[in-house]
């Protein structure tokens, strides 16, 4: 038999013959619906099982594809959101630092209304010492911005330091947490005199040495210590911090006590450096300065010359309560008027201060030339 004769049915024809044969049925099992009942129950019971199989399959399928597609769709969702928290975590960052820049300036805007009768020049801290503490630092403004060496410098809310070092674009500063650092100061509202002095293995409590006060003189727990006027490098009235644990000395002279420091000298980034000069401060009269008694003579070359006695490395050390106080400047204003005359100096004190001696008597005088 040759296949190649038997003629192929197209398909639509099989399909209306299907399509006629089902119209039949239904009209059959419409018109002969009791007759047909029994044929009906053999078709569910051999259709309906596999009807159910079926639709699990379907349904089977249907749930993978649906899970599969809702996947895909939740996974580039997510891959989105994750984009976007990245996005914004990276501004919050932004903007916490910013916050926080923002408040270290106001607080240095604060710092200059407080100080508002100085003229003061922002600087920002460009570096620092290896270790954690700001005891020396410096900062980006120099001899081409006005700064000079012993500029007073301010952060926080207070006194920070002096310039100790000056190029074209920096300065260097010594703070007085230093252990090289002496200031002269006094209790807040009192003529009580002290001296802080820098003692890093102290500051690592948080706390600044003060010392030689007066046992005679009240010391009230949380007074305000500022710089004193008798200071010959630091101006007076600058906030240094509030004085706390006050003990008798060995010598049943003096006291000692600590002070909480009002700048936190782990993190300095923006400091005020204060223009004028202690030399230069006036105070009571247009044309009287008070502390040219306190500056050192000149020699022949223009560089200055401690008084007798004086240890060079005092004036490093900064400042103590040996200066004469203002009443003694002015008695002595006609020998400060001959030395500005002649150039020499006859009874002036040393340009540094003296550290109170050892033993607590009393503050030192400043040695007579000769």
């Amino acid at each position: 038999m040759d296949f190649h004769d038997k003629k192929i049915i197209p398909p639509k024809y099989i399909y209306l013959f299907m399509a006629f044969i089902c119209v039949i049925l239904l009209l059959l099992s419409i018109l002969f619906e009791d007759k047909f009942s029994p044929l009906k129950a053999v078709t569910s019971a051999l259709i309906t099982p596999m009807q159910s199989g079926v639709n699990e399959v379907g349904a089977s399928i249907y749930d993978q594809v649906s899970y599969q597609k809702d996947k895909n769709a939740l996974l580039e969702e997510n891959k989105g959101l994750q984009e976007k928290l990245a996005e914004y975590s990276s501004q919050i960052k932004v903007y916490e630092q910013e916050n926080y820049e923002l408040k270290r300036l106001q607080e240095l805007l604060n710092l200059k209304e407080q100080y508002g009768d100085y003229n003061t020049l922002g600087a920002r801290v460009i570096a620092t010492d290896s270790t954690n503490w700001f005891y020396t630092f410096v900062i980006d403004k120099g001899e081409e911005d006005g700064v000079k060496v012993g500029c007073n410098v301010l952060a926080g809310s207070g006194l920070a330091g002096i310039v100790t070092e000056v190029g074209k674009g920096y300065a260097k500063v010594r703070s007085i947490i230093d252990d090289n650092s002496s200031v002269s100061a006094t209790i807040s509202g009192t003529e009580t005199l002290c001296t802080v002095s820098g003692d890093l293995s102290l500051m690592k409590e948080g706390y600044i040495q003060v010392g030689y006060i007066n046992k005679s003189d009240p010391i009230e727990e949380g007074a305000e210590l500022v710089t004193s006027h008798v200071s010959n490098k630091f101006l007076p009235g600058l906030l240094i911090g509030y004085i706390t644990d006050v003990t008798m000395d060995a010598n049943n002279l003096t006291e000692s006590a600590k002070c909480i420091p009002v700048v936190d000298f782990r993190n300095l980034r923006e400091v005020l450096v204060i223009m004028e000069l202690k030399a230069d401060y006036k105070i009571g009269s247009d044309n009287k300065n008070i502390y040219d008694s306190l500056q050192s003579t000149q020699d022949d070359n223009g560089s200055p010359v401690s008084a007798p006695g004086e240890e060079d490395t005092q004036e490093d050390n900064g400042e103590t309560g040996g200066e004469p106080t203002e009443g003694e400047t002015s008695e002595n204003g006609a020998s400060e008027d001959e030395t500005s005359d002649n150039g020499t100096s006859g009874d002036e004190p040393s340009e540094n201060e003296d550290r109170p001696s050892n033993d607590g008597n009393a503050e030192s005088e400043p040695e007579n030339g000769e």
